[in-house]
């Protein structure tokens, strides 16, 4: 993610601390976000969750465009202008009260005003281990709650993860929070798989299912089927920015609904793929520009293996996107999850560079060869 996105996200973040300051509401961070503070996980286009000792009608007064989702974590909830931060209101009667939702350490907070961070129900000792104690009976959020701190910690003891009850019909913003703040976690497939088991994902996402159908070929693919891929490529991510993530996890989903064709085991699957992962990310709510480059990414997610044999002409638009460098990352996790080793994905990386070298190189064109006429304008240190 971009400095400069993540620096207006930040100051939207501050912009409601403050606006709750001002106001005189009291207000902690919770349950995930505190968490992510205390651990130093980065999640920035991930809804914040915010508790505050007022009525829905005093947020009313202090915030404008509020929205009313009717989650269980949360009263109410803020959207910034475009992409920028997201704000989940907890309202209480005290910031002290216990029993946020189905974990304990859902109850640990933290004042975003002086870093103070506050462990009402004794989790502290699991948290410097990076893990967490899972629900010991069914309670309504306990789902949501287990897939996030999955996908940061890891669950302590023996005891095996209590088998949660899928919500009936869960929100498309319920929808939408869970899985950015699955994906903003460095432990993103053990949530995933968690989820799969619980049998969400066959009832609400089967664009995902269906990647259990998909059968690769042990000399390609020694790494399993669709979804052993898919969690694998997740691993090796070395950015956890959303649209990354959410490509990673989109890339192959084409492939259950594909043919074999000349020799080709999943033909087109990276067009098919696109449109559904356009699909469904709409469904969920995501903003158009997130769809757009995700559906990008997914449908030249093959490219960069063909860079040093294609001619640069052919392909120019694409490779000089401002989006490329995000593809090849998706590249890289794509490549390396099958356990191929580097050398395809360096290679395309060398392309890259030479195109760009030539691309900034007023004698060459893009695809190197040398030009024939000059312009004084192409020449700037020329005198005209």
């Amino acid at each position: 993610m971009p400095f400069s996105s993540r620096l207006r996200i930040f100051l939207a973040m501050t912009e409601a601390a403050e606006i709750l300051a001002k106001t005189g509401i009291p207000f902690r961070e919770y349950g995930v976000t505190a968490v992510d503070s205390y651990c130093g996980f980065s999640a920035p286009q991930s809804p914040a969750f915010y508790l505050v000792q007022c009525s829905i009608i005093d947020l009313a007064r202090a915030f404008e465009s509020l929205q009313y989702p009717s989650l269980p974590y949360a009263d109410a909830a803020l959207e910034f202008e475009g992409e920028g931060a997201k704000v989940r209101f907890l309202c209480r009667d005290t910031i002290d009260q216990k029993g946020l939702g189905s974990l304990a350490i859902t109850d640990f907070r933290r004042d975003p005003l002086d870093g103070r961070y506050y462990d009402p129900r004794g989790v502290y000792r699991a948290l410097r281990e990076r893990s967490f104690d899972p629900a010991e009976e069914v309670h309504e959020n306990d789902l949501f709650e287990t897939c996030l701190y999955l996908s940061r910690l890891r669950q302590s003891g023996t005891a095996s993860l209590f088998k949660p009850s899928l919500p009936s019909s869960p929100s498309t913003l319920w929808q939408k929070d869970l899985l950015s703040h699955i994906l903003q976690g460095p432990n993103s497939s053990a949530a995933l798989d968690f989820l799969g088991e619980s049998g969400f994902i066959a009832a609400f996402w089967p664009e995902l299912e269906a990647l259990l159908q998909v059968d690769h070929a042990k000399d390609c693919h020694p790494e399993g089927g669709g979804w052993s891929h898919t969690m694998e490529a997740l691993r090796y991510r070395k950015t956890r920015d959303l649209r990354l993530s959410l490509a990673i996890l989109l890339h192959d989903i084409g492939k259950a609904r594909s043919a074999s064709r000349e020799g080709r085991r999943f033909d087109k699957h990276a067009e098919i793929g696109a449109g559904m992962a356009a699909r469904f990310l709409r469904d969920l709510g995501y903003e158009a520009g997130i769809i757009e480059d995700v559906s990008f990414m997914i449908r030249w997610h093959m490219l960069p293996a063909a860079l040093p044999r294609i001619p640069i002409t052919s392909v120019q638009d694409i490779v000089f996107d401002q989006r490329f460098p995000l593809l090849l990352e998706l590249f890289r996790c794509d490549e390396f999850s099958s356990f191929k080793g580097p050398d395809v994905y360096y290679a395309a990386c060398a392309a890259y560079r030479a195109f760009q070298k030539f691309e900034k190189n007023p004698f060459r064109e893009r695809d190197g060869r040398k030009k024939t006429k000059y312009s004084a304008a192409a020449l700037p240190f020329f005198p005209h």
